[in-house]
């Protein structure tokens, strides 16, 4: 089977960096409407550092509106009770050259509260849960 066009593993992403056919990798979690959030990470520190450790992104993320303005009434962040920082990991799954941007890659990220797992009302843990649950009922 052909491999599909754009998907990258580590070694390759790697490659394309050194051979600087990539210089920025955008990090980036689904919000609540959907909408890719995140970063634009310079590629040698996304290599060097964030495929290791991961980043740190504000919950802010997961609770505002449309136009990013922060949401009342959540009770996972607010401004009553603080925002926070976030954790997200890339899932090298998803390592993609995003063609439509220049010299770039993009790269979905799973969050979690430090020392707490996954973040329950992020899009991508609800979606792992529910896939969780079908596994648990043969079906998948």
């Amino acid at each position: 089977m052909t491999p599909l066009a754009g998907i990258l593993d580590r070694r390759a992403l790697e490659r394309e960096i050194a051979e600087g056919r990539i210089e920025t990798v955008v990090t980036a979690i689904p919000d609540l409407y959907g909408r890719l959030v995140g970063k634009r990470i310079h590629a040698p520190f996304f290599a060097s550092e964030i495929l290791a450790h991961g980043m740190h992104v504000c919950d802010y993320l997961l609770a505002c509106d449309m136009e990013m303005d922060p949401t009342p009434g959540y009770a996972f962040a607010s401004w009553a009770t603080g925002y926070g920082d976030l954790h997200a990991i890339p899932d090298l799954a998803t390592l993609r050259r995003a063609a439509w941007l220049d010299r770039s890659a993009i790269v979905l990220c799973d969050v979690e509260r430090e020392g707490q797992g996954a973040v329950a009302v992020a899009p991508r843990s609800i979606l792992r849960h529910q896939l969780d649950r079908a596994a648990d009922q043969g079906l998948s």
